[in-house]
């Protein structure tokens, strides 16, 4: 039990796997009182979402957790080589620049989810085990819960606000009347499990593998505790055929898919059958009740995105709901939650539906495929990309490709000479506004500068950090680099949210429209 059970918390978080617990560290690292509940009496156990992608790690980062630890316990992602049918493999690696963690992370879902309730513990927060959500009724200043518990009683829980990250099979979600927009991917399915494995598989086993043939995909990648994840995209001979595979099964459609037949399995486990489909709810917030993750979207489990991509639907979502929970901010800050994140989902779901290969239907142009990673860097599916441009808290003006414009992500950068990264200026979790005089030399120009940014980020609480080359009433970056990392050469003030994105960029004497930015998004 957390120290605000039994009590009427501010916000109710209903489901504890990553998502739902991503959302209440947010929630409790600001203050806000959260209550956790989920229903499963022990945490589930398996590696299921078990790649974790740059920008995630990033994030828990951000978040204040102990991510040296976390990469300690997991697999270095590498290097991903592809297998297409008639040509030579393609090896491609992982890392990517511009972060302080360039290789994703293979680690179990259960280490990952042990991470976080550990960390939220540390914030007094406890998860309520065996309590499923069987009613929600809003009101208009709270949301009433019932809980199911399992001796069959029955707990009332009025919340201020209330965040479903249940899964796919979402009471909250059906309760407020969100839709439920599925697509089914018929004709195929996914078979997975997690084994040690001897044979003739091609390439090294130390990399990640996609095999495309004929007879479908294959995916493989090495986990920590020596076993190896086997996912095979395979037509489905009978969809009525219910219940996880046997050893036998998945092994058949792996040698199928990857033309190798002395392939054989040891100390199997997690065997999973997955009935593909992509779905996306018709809004993410009805009122008081909000929704995150698999509760707001469900994705064909085949880039490894899910868990990364309800990651970061809970660090988008938990800064803006502790601001209004505590009055800092008007409940309209809230819409851009669902303008933000919700074309995401749907742009993920369309790209897993039109690139899935489960052997049904046309076979691919295998060369073509191959030329096109050729020439792509690959970083699309780090999260590194993503961006903001369209969103509402997003003004100013753009700036070259490259560089941090309106909407996009700021790149960790640590000024030579310093040791201080910009992540641990940011990992505060609030507003920050940076202000590059166009001289940074010059201490009449950081003093204009400072005076631009002031006005209206002062007004509003926001802390300014004026960048100079010697950190005078401010931040030291005597060689350029943060300069040049946030193309700040010719001087420029930069308001950044506090989930690092850009929310206003302009000139080093843009302050006025610094201002009314500032006043528009945070009124």
């Amino acid at each position: 039990m957390s120290a605000a059970a039994d009590t009427d918390p501010e916000v109710l978080v209903v489901g504890a796997g990553p998502v739902g617990l991503c959302t209440a560290i947010e929630l409790a690292r600001r203050g806000v009182r959260v209550r956790v509940v989920d229903r499963r009496a022990e945490p589930r156990q398996g590696t299921r979402a078990c790649t974790v992608w740059q920008r995630t790690l990033e994030v828990f980062d951000l978040m204040g957790l102990p991510v040296g630890d976390y990469l300690g316990s997991g697999v270095t992602y590498t290097h991903r080589t592809h297998h297409f049918a008639g040509a030579e493999p393609l090896v491609r690696p992982a890392a990517q620049t511009g972060t302080p963690y360039p290789n994703p992370l293979l680690i179990g879902q259960s280490q990952t989810e042990d991470l976080l309730t550990r960390h939220l513990a540390g914030l007094g927060v406890r998860v309520e085990r065996g309590l499923t959500a069987v009613a929600v009724e809003q009101g208009p200043a709270r949301v009433t819960v019932r809980l199911a518990a399992a001796d069959g009683g029955v707990h009332t829980v009025r919340a201020g606000w209330v965040v479903g990250a249940q899964g796919p099979h979402s009471t909250v979600r059906d309760e407020i009347g969100a839709g439920w927009d599925k697509t089914p991917y018929p004709g195929t399915q996914l078979l997975q499990i997690d084994a040690r494995w001897t044979g003739s598989l091609p390439g090294d086993p130390a990399h990640c593998h996609l095999f495309l043939t004929e007879a479908g995909s294959l995916g493989t990648a090495p986990l920590p505790d020596g076993r190896h994840r086997f996912y095979a995209g395979v037509a489905d001979p009978d969809p009525s055929r219910t219940g996880d595979p046997d050893v036998a099964e998945v092994l058949d459609a792996v040698r199928r898919v990857s033309g190798v037949s002395d392939l054989r399995f040891h100390d199997g486990r997690f065997n999973w059958r997955v009935r593909l489909y992509n779905a996306v709810a018709g809004t993410y917030r009805v009122g008081r009740c909000l929704l995150a993750g698999d509760s707001a979207h469900t994705v064909m489990p085949v880039t490894a995105q899910g868990m990364n991509t309800g990651v970061q639907d809970a660090f988008n979502l938990g800064w803006k709901l502790a601001a209004v929970v505590q009055g800092r901010a008007s409940a309209r800050l809230l819409d851009s939650y669902e303008a933000e994140r919700r074309p995401i989902a749907l742009a993920l779901a369309a790209r897993n539906q039109r690139t899935y290969w489960g052997g049904v239907g046309p076979v691919p142009p295998f060369e073509l495929l191959r030329s096109r990673l050729t020439e792509d860097a690959g970083a699309g599916h780090t999260g590194l990309t993503l961006a903001y441009p369209d969103s509402p808290l997003s003004g100013g003006t753009s700036v070259a490709a490259g560089m941090p414009g309106p909407g996009a992500r700021v790149p960790d950068v640590t000024p030579y000479g310093t040791g201080d990264r910009l992540f641990r200026l940011l990992g505060r979790g609030d507003w920050t506004v940076l202000a590059f005089p166009e001289d940074p030399a010059d201490p009449a120009s950081a003093d204009l500068a400072a005076k631009e940014a002031g006005a209206g980020a002062r007004r509003a609480g926001v802390p300014v950090h004026v960048v100079t080359a010697t950190g005078r009433e401010g931040l030291a970056d005597p060689e350029g680099t943060l300069r040049a990392a946030l193309g700040a050469e010719a001087g420029a003030l930069l308001l950044v949210r506090p989930d690092g994105y850009v929310a206003f960029r302009g000139a080093a004497y843009d302050g006025a429209a610094l201002d009314r930015h500032v006043a528009a998004i945070l009124a």
